[in-house]
């Protein structure tokens, strides 16, 4: 009988803690930044389900699909941010915003470099018939990732405004096309226009 009143006790304790740990849907400025810390971790990582779970933009949700089909891709995301710092600089709840101030490598010029001589040897066609082409991608995109890593950090912080949705669960950060390549350093675009994401 002991025994099984002190299994039913952690097994609450466990679902009180698991339920309390991390951010959840409430619009609390406590769960703003825990999501923003959540979502800056996630993107260190390229962790793809969290990214799923807690971001919403156009350009990762397509390059998370290839993430999880090959792990060049994985690698490639976790090469682009893993400089990236994020730091919540203010928070408007009655407009579901929060302001973060972003630093991350600058990769605006190695990426568009990068873009431009692959576009230049291959068609749009040709580079999409290439996403499943491994050999490919370990070439291409491990030359991406040198220079990348050769990129110098940003001398100054950039502000972006994110808008916030409720979730049934979380909160979603949501990214515009501008916070999308602020955080990246530029390089989302850039690889937005490598493979034609619309």
């Amino acid at each position: 009988m002991k025994k099984t009143l002190s299994l039913v006790l952690a097994l609450i304790l466990c679902l009180s803690f698991t339920a309390c740990s991390g951010p959840n849907a409430e619009m609390t400025e406590e769960n703003i930044t825990e999501t923003v810390a959540t979502v800056e971790t996630a993107l260190k990582e390229f962790d793809t389900e969290a990214l799923d779970k807690y971001v919403d933009s156009a350009t990762l949700s397509v390059i998370i699909k290839y993430a999880d089909e090959h792990e060049q891709f994985s690698q490639l995301g976790k090469a682009i941010f893993e400089n990236l710092e994020l730091e919540v600089k203010e928070i408007d709840i009655d407009n579901k915003t929060v302001t973060v101030t972003v630093k991350n490598k600058d990769l605006s010029e190695a990426t568009s470099e990068f873009a431009e001589k692959l576009q230049s040897n291959y068609s749009n066609f040709a580079l999409l018939k290439k996403l499943n082409d491994d050999a490919f991608l370990d070439e291409k995109l491990t030359e991406l990732q040198d220079k990348i890593n050769a990129c110098q950090m940003m001398d100054s912080g950039v502000d972006i405004v994110l808008n916030i949705e409720q979730d049934s669960k979380n909160l979603v950060l949501s990214f515009d096309e501008n916070a999308e390549d602020t955080v990246s350093g530029g390089a989302l675009s850039a690889i937005k226009s490598i493979y034609g994401i619309a």
